[in-house]
């Protein structure tokens, strides 16, 4: 496995990866009709436009996962890892860990601080693995998607 940052051929794997990801992830948490109705065709719309700002994990010429980062100037935090997903099939198999350390080497060798990252407050799996990373509890929020408001929470990591 190698992390290299997105390339435009990558960006299909990615839509399909961030689509499944969420109808299984998010499945018992997120409204049924909003999830079902998300498709890697409209994805692929949205990501095209930003995958300059993703680095991928890859084996051979397989997208295993994505993160995104974003340098942000937020009252705790000076950078912010938008999305970090892995391929349902390959997990637990330290990708994510993978992309999260290369963030936040990223980060640091750009001189930023503090880190944050986002997730929804019901995915307890994800909520477990920023823990395990070292995530502090920040603070909760609301966002909306679809046509519904979801509880979300946030971790911070010193980067120093």
């Amino acid at each position: 496995m190698i992390i290299r940052q997105a390339r435009e051929e990558d960006v299909t794997q990615i839509a399909e990866i961030m689509v499944e990801d969420w109808q299984t992830a998010y499945r018992g948490i997120m409204d049924d009709d909003f999830l079902d109705s998300l498709r890697a065709e409209q994805r692929y719309q949205i990501e095209i436009k930003r995958f300059q700002k993703y680095t991928v994990a890859i084996d051979n010429d397989e997208v295993l996962g994505y993160a995104w980062n974003e340098m942000i100037d937020d009252e705790a935090a000076d950078c912010e890892i938008m999305a970090l997903y892995v391929r349902c099939s390959k997990r637990k198999r330290g990708i994510g860990k993978a992309l999260m350390q290369n963030s936040m080497d990223c980060f640091r060798k750009a001189g930023k601080k503090l880190m944050i990252i986002w997730c929804l407050k019901d995915n307890y799996e994800s909520r477990k693995f920023y823990e395990r990373m070292g995530g502090k509890v920040y603070k909760d929020a609301t966002h909306r998607w679809g046509n519904r408001d979801y509880d979300i929470i946030s971790y911070l990591y010193p980067l120093d």
